[in-house]
């Protein structure tokens, strides 16, 4: 599986790259990707000192490409689309609307008028606030959007932002614990008097991502993994150390999440969501009494779980903050077995230099109840407990190809805190990588 999966991804690779250049004689933004032809309300226009001419599909894409090469000076020529004429203007002397209610290409939505006049029509139609060239500069930072990895973000894609995404994950729990206190086998079974208890657990496999954005406002994202799991447990019997090996592997349960924006700041730059999802029970719940006791080889809860929350997203320059406060149920299902609840609060600070790059540094503490088992006459002791992770992550948008844009995302995290229930194995690390498509579709 996972030899197939890196050759599917080469392919994926080959077979991107060599459409791009046939792709190449239709224009494209050279930031995002998207067709000029389809966006000739917006699109702006720039020749750099050396004569080389470049195209955006908007005002918000042309400033982050003059940011990032160097500022205005490092161009002859830059001209913007008037809205109300289709009509070519110089870019310094626009006049600007940001924020209005409707967005034409990227966000934050930025749209070039050539008198004041028509600017302020616009706004008395569609809201938003007028600023000049220079104030614009100030205004839009290298990436619009950036995504955590193991939070969600509250600023929404624009309607009909479309992404897909193929990746591959591991994580490693090798960590012998009781409560907070790392422990050997030999220590474990003088303080429980157990001679049977974990000693390794690794889940891998691919993953999917689709999301899109159902209004400027709603978007939606939905994920699924097929995984491997394997858990390696060792017993003490007449003054030796064994152990035996336990796998499964399959589909797990579907995410679905949906997002709703309930305020942003006029700029783009604050955003408040609110988030509710569900999980579908896709993945095998095996109700064998060896595997209800291992609840870390599940695929599934073996029921339909639900969460919400309350997102926000703060830009300050180059700088993105994320914050996420949510809370999972995760309730009975029909095989009397409860996986605990878990709640969450998770942070994020991302740094965008330019407008392909991005890195951040992200954390995220979780409470999880101990599991119920109704069936095996109560709660599991060695289940759930408290964890805080910390994670490197980093975005590079690599291709521009199809009206859109490729991007890899890759993260690595470990654990700084560890409380787990009674006994059980603690994190050790998790990477995971992920390419992924992002484009708008016309609506």
């Amino acid at each position: 599986m996972r030899t197939n999966f890196f050759q599917a991804l080469v392919l994926l690779l080959i077979f991107t790259a060599a459409t791009a250049v046939v792709a190449a004689e239709r224009q494209s933004c050279h930031l995002c990707g998207m067709y000029i032809d389809q966006y000739q309300q917006t699109a702006a226009y720039l020749i750099d000192k050396e004569g080389r001419e470049t195209a955006t599909c908007g005002v918000a894409d042309m400033i982050r490409f003059v940011e990032d090469s160097g500022g205005p000076d490092a161009f002859t020529s830059i001209q913007v689309t008037d809205w109300n004429s289709g009509q070519k203007i110089a870019a310094s002397s626009a006049t600007y609307v940001i924020g209005s209610d409707l967005v034409p290409d990227m966000i934050p939505n930025v749209i070039a008028f050539s008198t004041k006049e028509g600017a302020e029509q616009f706004i008395k139609e569609h809201g938003g606030a007028t600023m000049s060239f220079t104030q614009a500069l100030l205004s839009i930072s290298p990436m619009g959007m950036t995504m955590p990895t193991r939070i969600h973000q509250a600023v929404p894609p624009a309607q009909g932002a479309l992404g897909v995404g193929v990746g591959y994950m591991y994580m490693n729990m090798d960590d012998l614990m009781i409560g907070s206190d790392s422990v050997s086998f030999a220590e474990y079974r003088a303080r429980t008097g157990n001679k049977m208890g974990p000693k390794d657990m690794t889940s891998k496999g691919p993953m999917f991502m689709f999301s899109y954005g159902i209004t400027d406002k709603l978007s939606t994202m939905i994920k699924a993994s097929y995984l491997d799991k394997e858990m390696v447990m060792q017993m003490f019997m007449m003054g030796k150390t064994s152990t035996t090996t336990t796998r499964s592997s399959g589909l797990t349960d579907i995410d679905v999440n949906l997002r709703y924006n309930i305020w942003r700041d006029t700029y783009y730059s604050k955003f408040f969501s609110l988030m509710g999802g569900v999980t579908i029970p896709t993945g095998e719940f095996d109700e064998s009494p060896s595997r209800r006791k291992m609840p870390g080889l599940q695929l599934g809860i073996g029921t339909f779980g639900y969460y919400g929350g309350l997102l926000a997203s703060a830009r300050y320059g180059d700088f993105w903050f994320h914050t996420e406060v949510s809370y999972t149920v995760n309730p009975e299902n029909s095989d009397d077995y409860n996986f605990g609840d878990v709640a969450k609060i998770g942070l994020a600070a991302h740094y965008t230099p330019n407008p392909d790059f991005m890195i951040g540094l992200e954390t995220d503490y979780t409470d999880t109840d101990k599991d119920k088992d109704k069936y095996q006459g109560g709660v599991i002791d060695h289940t759930g407990g408290k964890k805080a992770m910390a994670a490197v992550i980093s975005n590079w948008r690599f291709l521009t190809a199809w009206g859109g844009n490729f991007n890899l995302k890759v993260s690595a995290g470990v654990p700084y805190y560890q409380d787990v229930n009674a006994y059980g194995l603690g994190t050790n690390y998790f990477a995971n990588a992920m390419i992924s498509f992002k484009r708008r579709i016309q609506h």
